[in-house]
């Protein structure tokens, strides 16, 4: 267990984070946005896209950890009750 964690905490596990964002299969809200992005520049586009990347890797890093961390205190909590 104490792998699984120090692995995740160093971003060694990065397979369980999903897809990346942008990506396909496309999710209903990315397709919108590449509707939209459609409708600019190629070169604003693109750059517009990269940024919404980022973006949307930071949210799901961010939410993976919370996840991670709400898990772990989960287990501790139910290993302190036994």
């Amino acid at each position: 267990m104490l792998d699984i964690l120090t692995a995740l905490q160093y971003g060694e596990l990065t397979g369980l984070r999903g897809k990346s964002p942008m990506e396909a299969p496309y999710t209903i809200a990315e397709e919108r946005i590449i509707c939209q992005l459609h409708t600019l520049e190629p070169k604003a586009a693109e750059a517009f896209q990269k940024e919404i990347q980022v973006l949307a890797l930071e949210q799901r890093d961010a939410a993976f950890h919370t996840g991670v961390r709400f898990g772990a205190q989960l287990m501790a909590q139910l290993l302190d009750e036994f």
